[in-house]
Order: structure tokens, then sequence, then C-alpha cells
């Protein structure tokens, strides 16, 4: 099984248990629109696959993630998010991982990350990522 993550489960983005051991991964992208949704405790992505409008290339990595606690991961990204597969594309091919897409209408502020990489948007704006209670 693969895992596509493209927002604060990067690695390097925070320090969640529940990835512990999932390793480095590899670049890698989808097709979709990103939007960057306001909290509290941070900033945090949200995508909405597939080739419709405000639709790019979203920039994220692909892992294995045969030792993943499932139940955990599902529990953190809550009920606003579906786990999904999605079409992605790595150096030399492609393959179908699953993704946490956005499942709910967009909140009030929401804003769309035309370039598809939440690194770089949170470093361009100055915003900080979400990084949980």
């Amino acid at each position: 099984m693969h895992l596509f993550f493209y927002g604060v489960l990067l690695q390097g983005s925070a320090d969640w248990p529940f990835l512990r051991g999932l390793g480095p991964g590899r670049p890698a992208t989808t097709c979709g629109a990103l939007y960057a949704l306001p909290d509290p405790l941070g900033w945090y992505p949200a995508l909405i696959p597939g080739e419709g409008s405000g639709a790019g290339v979203i920039l994220g990595r692909v892992h294995e993630a045969g030792g993943i606690d499932l139940a955990a991961l599902d529990a953190f990204e809550g009920a606003d998010y579906a786990r999904r597969l999605v079409p992605v594309v790595v150096k030399g091919g492609s393959l179908w991982a699953e993704a946490y897409v956005w499942a709910m209408p967009l909140p009030l502020g929401a804003e769309l990350i035309a370039h598809g990489d939440f690194p770089r948007w949170l470093t361009e704006t100055g915003r900080a990522p979400y990084c949980g209670p």
C-alpha cells in the first residue's frame, strides 16, 4: 500500500508519532486543486482531486505504508477528510496511492494554492503549519 502526503504530514513538518517508521518516501505529484485552510493551531491543506476548476499539479511524497497504524492516521485526519485512491506520478512511472482528500465544503478563509506546493506556500506567506493540539 502507498500513501501520498502533500501537507503537514510531510517528513519534517512535525513529529507525528503515528508516522514513526514511515521512511522518507519519494517525490510525487497528483492532479487536483490545493487549498490552505486556517485554524487557530496553524494552517493545513485540503486536496480536491481531479481536473476540475482550479486544478493543477499537487506536489508531495509517496510512501510505502505497510506498517502504519491507519486507524490512528484516520483519527488524526478526522471526518473532514476521506482516504481515497488517487493517481500519482513518480520518477519513472505512475502508481495509485491513498491520499486524504477534502470531503466537506471549503470553509471561509480557504486560499487556493495555485502552484500546488503547501510547504512553499507556508514559506512564501510566512504562515505557520498546523501542529496539532
